[in-house]
């Protein structure tokens, strides 16, 4: 039994292909980790700012009137 070249290229471009897909999704997900590390950062940053400790704006933060 002999197997066909062509049979033995088109498993080879099969098995690359999914290496590459996995090499992509791969650097997709890491990606996506970085992005939400920063953003969980800039909240980070945010709530620890002295601004967060400070009284609210006149207007904000009090009862709001909603009779009509």
């Amino acid at each position: 039994m002999s197997i066909d070249t062509a049979s033995l290229a088109a498993g080879a471009l099969t098995q690359q292909s999914a290496t590459f897909s996995q090499q992509v999704a791969t650097l997709a997900a890491r990606r996506q980790i970085d992005a939400e590390r920063s953003v969980a950062g800039l909240v980070a940053e945010t709530a620890n700012a002295p601004a967060a400790n400070a009284p609210p704006p006149p207007g904000q933060g009090q009862r709001l009137d909603v009779t009509v």
